[in-house]
């Protein structure tokens, strides 16, 4: 669309929320569960599965999927501790009755991509943020599976003019084969 300028914007979910109450960004792309202001509404989107990515050579033999327990033996690289996607994980790890350890925590998935490519540990990742193969690493489900709830979040008074309307309908067709 001819003058529509679409600025990226990343961050931690709370940080988001805030810039959107404060009218900094028009509409955020969220992690669930995220505490809305009264100002905001939310509209769920899909559902996102996460997924180990690991260097091939630690891949372990015969396994399909991978437990908490099978991860925690390995070299972690996970979010930064205080995202809602790292939330999230933290409490798959503790349901099987682990603590994970990671040997880094960073705020960016393509740093934690590079990392795990070259062989310096595994992680869990949202398989959105993948969209396929990385060279160097395998993808592997959780088992139990794990996912996340994605959800765009709008000012309540926010007018929805045609451009913005067209990066909503972008958001929801690329989430459109995952259903929230």
């Amino acid at each position: 669309m001819p003058g529509l300028e679409v600025i990226i914007a990343t961050g931690n979910t709370p940080d988001i929320l805030r810039r959107v109450e404060e009218g900094d960004l028009d509409a955020a792309l969220v992690t669930l569960p995220a505490a809305l202001g009264r100002s905001l509404s939310t509209t769920r989107i899909t559902t996102d599965p996460l997924v180990a990515l690991l260097p091939e050579a630690m891949v372990p033999k015969g396994h399909a999927s991978l437990t908490a327990a099978e991860l925690n033996r390995l070299p972690l690289i996970l979010y930064e501790a205080g995202a809602n996607t790292r939330t999230i994980i933290d409490a798959w790890f503790r349901r099987a009755g682990l603590v994970p350890r990671p040997i880094m925590e960073l705020g960016s998935v393509e740093a934690i991509k590079v990392l795990v490519a070259s062989g310096r540990g595994c992680s869990v990742l949202p398989a959105l943020a993948l969209g396929g193969d990385v060279a160097g690493a395998m993808m592997r489900p959780l088992r139990p599976a794990l996912s996340r709830q994605l959800a765009v979040v709008l000012r309540n008074e926010k007018v929805v003019d045609r451009g913005l309307g067209r990066l909503l309908g972008a958001l929801k067709a690329v989430a459109g084969g995952r259903p929230g």
